[in-house]
């Protein structure tokens, strides 16, 4: 056992960027994604405001919007074309304009109107700013109703119904905080995991196989390296407080699946290009969309047929779909190896590179 030891170590000693990707790499982007998502909710993100009004009115809505945990107002501007420039260059995240007379019509009852801009191409940063803006609009809106309701009716109870007639209750079955950590995290984590294992099949590739038996020591090695990082990467998604409702058990077996796919992948692509450059360049087109087409930040049924299909072509879109239900939704046994046989075919490409390997020897 020792002398095998050492002769993985003095392998890997000649190896520094095999070393990099089985022991460094792991650790170092896995703390990076965490410490970037540790916060887990947006919080006190800086926003521009226009007051045209200049009222007691808006400065209650100046308060509002100080007093809301996602956004400040972090600089004042005297129009929108002065502000214009540093949501560009993301200085601030949005701008909130206060219109002229916004007392007066408020006052009137016309229908007061609050304005706010933001970059779309910040999608989670507009997502909280856009849904904390409403919160301040519609708690603004609620207390104007009551103190009109108020004046005519003279009871507190009845001006309370009239204002919000119907009350929402809104209970999420899994992230009930809503954290971006558990959403991206579960995503990102496995998409680095492959990405790792698929450059580390190639660095392994360097040399031609010169028997199935090599490569196949290379293949399994390799993928047992970073089912190893997989089951610690569920083990630290647990240990953050994430659902698993399922079986971690079916969970350790995807994490296999996928890499045993991913690595499959390559080791058909090194077989037809023979040129480790060409190979890299084909496994980073292949799977740098892994984010987009994984179908977590864009749903599946809600893509065009391209984008499916390119979907599909990802082991990492079918084991997302398998963490989901095993650790969100505690799905069915059977429905996770149903899963598990569709990853599974991603084995193919193993052999079918094997075969590739073989035939290139054989002339």
């Amino acid at each position: 056992m020792m002398k095998k030891l050492r002769q993985l170590w003095k392998f890997l000693s000649r190896r520094f960027v095999l070393f990099l990707l089985y022991f460094v790499l792991p650790i170092l982007v896995g703390w990076f994604m965490y410490a970037i998502f540790s916060a887990s909710l947006p919080r006190d993100l800086p926003i521009g405001l226009v007051d045209l009004d200049r009222t007691s009115a808006s400065a209650e809505v100046v308060f509002a919007i100080n007093a809301s945990p996602t956004m400040y107002i972090k600089r004042e501007y005297g129009s929108i074309m002065e502000a214009k420039a540093h949501l560009a260059s993301a200085e601030i995240y949005a701008l909130a304009v206060i219109p002229h007379h916004f007392e007066r019509d408020l006052t009137l009852g016309k229908g007061a109107k609050l304005a706010l801009y933001y970059n779309a191409q910040f999608v989670l940063v507009g997502k909280a700013l856009n849904s904390a803006f409403a919160q301040v609009v519609g708690t603004l809106d609620a207390k104007q109703s009551v103190a009109q309701n108020l004046i005519k009716d003279g009871d507190l109870h009845l001006a309370l119904s009239k204002a919000m007639p119907i009350f929402s209750q809104i209970i999420p079955l899994y992230n009930a905080s809503s954290n971006y950590a558990q959403f991206l995290l579960t995503l990102l984590l496995p998409c680095m995991l492959q990405i790792l294992s698929a450059l580390a099949m190639i660095q392994l590739l360097k040399s031609a196989p010169h028997s199935f038996k090599s490569l196949f020591i290379r293949y399994v090695g390799n993928t047992m390296v970073f089912v190893w990082w997989g089951i610690c990467m569920l083990l630290l998604l647990k240990n953050l407080g994430f659902e698993v409702r399922g079986s971690f058990g079916l969970l350790v077996v995807g994490v296999g699946v996928l890499l045993l796919g991913i690595n499959g992948v390559v080791v058909c692509l090194q077989a037809l290009l023979l040129d480790i450059k060409k190979t890299i360049g084909v496994v980073a087109v292949y799977t740098a969309p892994s984010l987009a087409f994984a179908g977590v930040t864009y749903p599946q049924n809600s893509m065009n047929l391209l984008a499916l299909f390119w979907s599909k072509l990802l082991p990492i879109s079918s084991f997302m779909e398998l963490y989901i239900q095993q650790a969100n939704y505690g799905g069915s046994v059977s429905g996770a190896w149903q899963i598990l046989g569709e990853m599974s075919v991603f084995v193919l490409f193993f052999v079918l590179g094997s075969l590739i390997y073989h035939a290139r020897r054989g002339r």
